[in-house]
């Protein structure tokens, strides 16, 4: 378990001119061909664009094709609709790449394209897309989430010239009522550990299962859609102490981050940057998060690091979490600080790439 803390950056506040909301902005539209993306959504005030969460999921895999038809033709609509002069597109999938050029291609030719690229874009199965590595390097920006994902990107043939490493942006999230229904309805008891989970491979579910039947006096609570861990993670063995709540509405969840005793964000794989610990530094949470590389350069305070593999290590490092909250919080509050004097420098050059000229 890892507690050590990086030096404090100096940094400085953003200027006037670029705080906030972005004034004169061209006609722009973000497809997001997700339920939700908070990323997107924090965003979305500083570039002013229209943000479209496109959400239509069919269970059945074989189903995917029609899908993702329905959600062309409705990205299809909106774009012929609005006729805008930036269209933002949060990658993955590759095929709404492919859609947003077709655009380009035979309806507007000026339009400017922008690719916010998370991790995923550069891993099978969608950087194995044909044509995938050539339409990115023809967008106006591609966007990355860390400079580790954009020395991936380069080594894969994505030109640095046009790539811009943009972190997620903190913002505080805005609470929803009902804590005391809420944590009823869970059967919550203090102290209890939130762990926002998408079920995908990376995730070390089995071992937070494991964490959960040592300490029972802990409560675990794993939002997400637990039908996604079919076919990748064993849920069956969850004791009485791991809450699956299901996909929550925001003011639920954003509920549940605010009083959490810590958040909890555990993957096996280096140069993931977990949106989870963006939504703690924004609720002022303690987080316990894996002891990857790039998560303790990007939050060096305000955590406690433990090995994701390791039931015991995860164990103790929520019982830390828990008794120096106190610390933990203080150091959250002042990272927090820091970052979003990071954002506006990392922002207003790629506003200014799309705003000119346009």
């Amino acid at each position: 378990m890892v507690t050590q803390a990086a030096p404090k950056p100096k940094i400085q506040p953003p200027p006037s001119h670029q705080a906030e909301d972005a004034v004169n902005a061209p006609q722009q539209l973000f497809l997001a061909w997700v339920p939700f993306q908070r990323r997107a959504v924090t965003m979305q005030s500083y570039f002013g664009y229209e943000l479209h969460h496109i959400s239509l999921r069919f269970k059945p895999k074989f189903l995917r094709p029609f899908e993702y038809v329905m959600k062309a033709w409705q990205s299809l609509w909106l774009m012929l609709h609005q006729r805008p002069e930036i269209i933002w597109v949060q990658m993955p999938p590759a095929p709404l790449l492919y859609l947003v050029f077709a655009y380009k291609l035979l309806v507007n030719p000026q339009v400017k394209l922008v690719a916010d690229c998370h991790n995923a874009t550069f891993r099978a199965p969608w950087i194995k897309f044909p044509a995938v590595v050539a339409l990115l390097n023809r967008c106006d920006a591609v966007i990355v989430h860390n400079q580790m994902v954009a020395l991936q990107a380069k080594e894969l043939g994505i030109s640095p010239t046009h790539t811009q490493v943009l972190l997620d942006r903190v913002q505080p999230l805005n609470c929803g009522e009902g804590l005391a229904e809420l944590a009823q309805g869970l059967g919550l008891k203090t102290p209890w550990f939130l762990i926002p989970c998408s079920f995908n491979a990376d995730e070390p579910i089995a071992e937070i299962l494991e964490a959960a039947r040592q300490a029972p006096d802990l409560t675990f609570v794993l939002t997400g859609n637990p039908a996604r861990a079919q076919g990748r993670h064993d849920l069956s063995k969850a004791t009485t102490n791991v809450k699956f709540p299901g996909f929550l509405p925001e003011g639920e969840f954003n509920t549940l981050v605010y009083n959490a005793t810590a958040v909890v964000g555990l993957t096996k794989l280096d140069g993931i940057q977990l949106s989870v610990a963006n939504e703690a530094l924004g609720c002022d949470r303690p987080m316990v998060l894996a002891h990857t590389s790039l998560l303790q350069q990007l939050f060096p305070r305000g955590a406690v690091y433990v090995d994701p593999m390791d039931a015991r290590d995860l164990v103790a490092g929520c019982r830390q979490a828990q008794a120096e909250s106190d610390r933990l919080t203080t150091e959250v509050i002042s990272l927090k600080a820091e970052r979003a004097a990071q954002w506006f420098l990392s922002a207003a050059p790629i506003r200014q790439i799309l705003f000119d000229q346009s």
